[in-house]
């Protein structure tokens, strides 16, 4: 059966870029591979919109999560973390397993932060850092953190402000310059359209000072060596970073602009085909790179999900407390309007098999937005 993968990570892999990581394998200390390496950092550079350094982890993102954990708090230092789904209860745990303290900001799963929310606790607390999702991967919520930035920057620039991109970076036009984000991460198995093992970050130059005087023990994950070292500190992942450079040369000839035009017509299809299906998104600020659904009244997502991959067609349940309660559609990376509306068809036969019949009603809507695409 022909597979369609329309989960938010791993995402599909282009036939380009898995023929790139189908070279024959190269050593790690020559001269040919530092260039590989040092061109992926400066490309990276503008995917980013930065021009702060680029550093990759052999990991999973979690592993850049835990360096900008560990390589900026102390012991006993607070930290701001916005709790509002899987994720950024990931970044309280850390916080408190390096020592330091988590000051929680708690949202209810499918709500955003305000800005005035995160003045409020800053003013309250003082933190040395805050560490909070662009896009919460488990309910689809894209949170302010232009407006937090900006905040930030002018009012509180001595704050570190961290900022988990997983599954915004690449997609969702982020200005980290302009917005003050000091460390911005993501994972290779996103936007970026590979398989998963690696972890990237841009680091400020505050983040970097911060992580000079820290304290705090890091062996693996230390930015700092990392990034003085020549083509990383430990032995790189050869294939992943010839794909990186495919990736990244694909979405700078496509176009940046383009690029995050595409995913907000992507977004837009989705979004407004569920609704008129007569489906609620979960998210009270939906993302432009998933899509989170809250499945009918009486119906486990897991069976929505599980008639949509006996036609080859894969989503996510939801996460956490939300499991059988929500469904997510990817259309971050390597996606397009065929893709959407293959997986809107899916969803419709799905639900049309569970009782309620919306057949070419979702369809419509999607085909008649990506008429303007």
């Amino acid at each position: 059966m022909k597979k369609y993968l329309m989960t938010p990570g791993p995402t599909p892999v282009p036939e380009q870029i898995a023929l790139a990581m189908a070279a024959p394998i190269i050593h790690h200390r020559t001269k040919e591979y530092i260039q590989l390496h040092e061109q992926a950092r400066e490309n990276l550079k503008k995917i980013f919109q930065t021009k702060n350094d680029i550093v990759i982890f052999s990991s999973s993102g979690t592993g850049a999560m835990e360096a900008s954990v560990s390589n900026i708090l102390s012991d006993n230092d607070k930290a701001l973390v916005v709790e509002a789904g899987k994720f950024g209860e990931r970044f309280s745990q850390l916080v408190n397993s390096f020592g330091a303290e988590a000051v929680v900001l708690k949202k209810e799963y499918g709500e955003f932060v305000s800005p005035d929310e995160i003045e409020e606790y800053v003013k309250k607390y003082s933190p040395k850092a805050i560490y909070m999702q662009a896009c919460e991967t488990s309910t689809g919520v894209y949170h302010p953190i232009d407006e937090i930035g900006k905040i930030l920057k002018e009012k509180y620039p001595e704050i570190v402000f961290v900022v988990d991109g997983i599954t915004a970076v690449g997609c969702i036009d982020i200005k980290t310059d302009e917005w003050g984000i000091d460390i911005l991460l993501t994972g290779s198995q996103k936007a970026f359209m590979l398989p998963p093992g690696l972890a990237i970050a841009s680091v400020s130059e505050k983040a970097k000072e911060i992580a000079s005087q820290n304290k705090n023990k890091r062996y693996y994950f230390d930015i700092l060596g990392e990034l003085n070292a020549q083509a990383g500190h430990f032995t790189p992942p050869v294939t992943l970073i010839l794909g990186l450079n495919a990736a990244v040369n694909m979405m700078l000839e496509e176009g940046l602009e383009n690029v995050f035009r595409r995913h907000q017509f992507l977004a837009k299809a989705t979004q407004e085909a569920v609704k008129v299906m007569g489906l609620e998104l979960f998210a009270k600020r939906p993302s432009l790179s998933l899509t989170a659904v809250k499945s009918p009244q009486g119906i486990d997502s897991k069976q929505i999900i599980d008639i949509m991959d006996s036609f080859g067609v894969s989503i996510s349940n939801g996460q956490g407390s939300m499991k059988g309660k929500i469904f997510r559609i990817a259309h971050l990376g390597y996606f397009y309007p065929p893709d959407i509306i293959l997986t809107i068809g899916t969803l419709e036969i799905s639900l049309k098999k569970l009782g309620i019949d919306k057949l070419g009603v979702g369809t419509k809507k999607a085909l008649e937005i990506f008429v303007e695409y």
